[in-house]
């Protein structure tokens, strides 16, 4: 390891008192710490309000990628990211914004702050993902998947916002209903059912399984010396099953 030499200036990044005194005891994971220290060092170079960085800008980063190959050289970098940050934002540390654009979603993170967390409540149409969440909100399909299945990631919000351009919001509804009855709660799962119910159409598959047993067609005709005809001596009265 190179020995570092010291610091060449005397501004310093700021970070707020709860961030020693309640979030780094806190912290296990090393990626955590060093996403959410990267995200407090870029946005204290941003002027105005609502100082927030975005997926894009992180994932391309070199400076942090270097950083987490240092963590882990066997996992893909983005996926080290994809993880950091979501633990950041499920522990409150910083809140992640999704914004629609057109014909995509850009994810935003701030530092979890009373001022952000205002802005971006005033941000129409978009969602904002953080510890806590109105209960008297409508979910979207991102709340929907985030309350019932797992927290959502990068990857994942732009797999969801193809589905919801693809399907019906009624079928992305049922789909992870029925995850949720399975207990299988990913969206590999999910993606399936989709997929069938769009191959094989979503009533036929539905109500597949709930056809009524036809028993005349085993007790009648050429299938009925197999199964034994009602009152026969040999065999017994299925019409009593």
């Amino acid at each position: 390891m190179a020995a570092f030499h010291g610091f060449s200036t005397e501004n310093l990044v700021p970070l707020p008192a709860e961030f020693f005194s309640d979030v780094l005891p806190s912290i296990s994971n090393l990626a955590e710490l060093k996403v959410t220290l990267h995200v407090f060092w870029l946005v204290s170079q941003q002027r105005g309000r609502a100082k927030r960085v975005s997926w894009d800008a992180l994932s391309s980063d070199s400076a942090l990628a270097q950083s987490l190959r240092a963590v882990s050289q066997l996992r893909p970098t983005s996926d080290v990211l994809e993880e950091a940050l979501g633990l950041a934002v499920e522990r409150g540390t910083l809140l992640h914004l999704i914004s629609p654009e057109p014909g995509r979603v850009v994810s935003w993170y701030l530092v979890n702050t009373q001022a952000n967390r205002h802005w971006v409540e005033r941000q129409a149409g978009q969602r904002v993902l953080a510890p806590e969440a109105s209960p008297t909100a409508q979910p979207t399909i991102f709340g929907l998947y985030e309350q019932n299945i797992g927290l959502l990631t990068p990857l994942l919000i732009e797999q969801l916002h193809e589905a919801s351009a693809k399907y019906p919001a009624v079928w992305l509804e049922e789909a992870i209903a029925k995850a949720v009855e399975a207990n299988v709660r990913n969206w590999r799962y999910i993606r399936r059912i989709l997929e069938r119910w769009e191959t094989d159409g979503k009533e036929s598959t539905s109500h597949r399984s709930e056809q009524l047993f036809d028993l005349s067609k085993y007790t009648t005709g050429k299938y009925a010396a197999l199964f034994g005809r009602s009152g026969d001596s040999d065999g017994g009265d299925l019409s009593d099953l």
